[in-house]
């Protein structure tokens, strides 16, 4: 076992416990924040921060770091034991142009993110598993860059059927697609010892299946970016290796969202969007207070961007309803409207704190996933594959069998 991963999870582990309450206090939630005492200077100069300067942290994770590391003590330490990890190697430009007619099938970021994940992924196995393939993008790529055999799996048969379409003209190399629900105990019938497994950006509980899996099978190699951690069942993060379920460190449900909420690559129109849902939740956030008379936050509904069309007085009544509050009086929504615009202005600034412990998080779960398949005898790394600009989830594991 890579002694190195093994000192870095157990030194991250103690660091983040040590500093539990800068990230597990989330500004949305709780009006008064229980670290605002210890570090006075570092919440008046957040809420002190312009807009631009604010958009500046918000979209720079390593400005937003020697921000927020000025102020706190012992965060550089914890931070500097992330620079170890080896970052990119090779450029979407050293890929060969034949393979670039791949790009009028698929979205451009996604496109190069593939490219990316391919040149950091070798071939260790008889045959490619594309795991929660969608279309089969990455395995038709794979299958026509390495002349290899893919299998992909999906559980949507619509996708799957697209993708059959995609893969009739392959001239190098063979793209199969199975629907399979991977969650499912049918998942193991098609695969083999012999498969090298790939994820790119399988969510929460699919890609801690295919840890599982691979490692029960088991696999010949697995090369896995996650994304989308706070995807699964379980309300805290269950600790896969010795190591991480023998340490003090407990990660909720909500400190798994804390490591994607990232928006680097969302597109203007969509932030503006998103932003106004959460001044509308604040506004009735405030007004769910004064109805109950609780000074406690309450959970609500994700709901789509399209109730924006509603109105605020149409989103909060949609709201209420869904947690069976009554609204036998008529607010004044104007007033709530505004209180939700100013307390999101505040909470945003404030929750730049504990959005600055992201990546130690996402370290710390990645590490633990790697630790895992090197006690069932994997060798393995963990690296960054492409650039912050085309995924905020730019870390992959790879790992296999000599």
């Amino acid at each position: 076992m890579n002694s190195n991963y093994v000192s870095l999870f157990s030194n991250l582990s103690v660091a983040l416990d040590t500093h539990k309450a800068y990230w597990q206090s989330h500004a949305f939630r709780e009006p008064e924040l229980p670290w605002r005492a210890q570090l006075p200077d570092l919440h008046a100069a957040l809420l002190a921060l312009g807009d631009e300067s604010l958009l500046e942290l918000e979209s720079d994770a390593g400005a937003l770091q020697r921000f927020t590391q000025d102020y706190v003590p012992g965060q550089d330490a914890l931070l500097k034991m992330l620079e170890g990890i080896p970052s990119l190697l090779r450029s979407p430009d050293e890929i060969p142009s034949e393979m670039r007619f791949f790009a009028k099938h698929i979205p451009g970021r996604k496109w190069q993110q593939i490219q990316y994940f391919s040149a950091h992924t070798e071939s260790r196995g008889k045959r490619f598993i594309d795991w929660c393939c969608g279309k089969g993008h990455l395995g038709r790529y794979m299958a026509r860059s390495r002349a290899a055999d893919v299998l992909g799996l999906e559980w949507d048969q619509v996708l799957v059927d697209e993708g059959r379409d995609l893969a009739r003209d392959m001239v190098e190399g063979t793209m199969d697609l199975q629907c399979c629900d991977v969650l499912s105990r049918e998942t193991v019938d098609h695969l083999a010892s012999k498969d090298h497994v790939l994820a790119l950006h399988a969510c929460g509980d699919l890609h801690r299946q295919l840890l599982t899996t691979a490692v029960l099978k088991p696999m010949a190699a697995v090369s896995i970016a996650p994304c989308c951690y706070q995807k699964t069942r379980a309300e805290r993060y269950e600790f896969l290796s010795r190591q991480g379920q023998e340490q003090a460190l407990a990660l909720r449900r909500q400190d798994l969202h804390t490591m994607v909420q990232e928006t680097v690559t969302a597109p203007g129109a969509v932030r503006r969007r998103r932003i106004q849902l959460q001044q509308w939740r604040l506004g009735f956030d405030l007004l769910q207070r004064e109805l109950r008379g609780e000074d406690t936050y309450m959970t609500t509904p994700s709901l789509p961007q399209s109730v924006l069309k509603l109105g605020f007085k149409g989103f909060c009544r949609l709201l209420a309803e869904r947690r069976g509050l009554s609204l036998s009086a008529e607010p004044d929504w104007d007033h709530y409207e505004t209180l939700g615009e100013q307390r999101f202005a505040e909470a945003r600034r404030l929750d730049v704190l504990r959005l600055s412990y992201r990546r130690a998080l996402e370290v710390l779960v990645l590490l633990d996933q790697l630790l895992f398949l090197q006690e069932h005898g994997f060798q393995a790394e963990l690296r960054e594959f492409c650039p912050r600009e085309l995924s905020p989830r730019n870390l992959l594991i790879n790992a296999w069998r000599d």
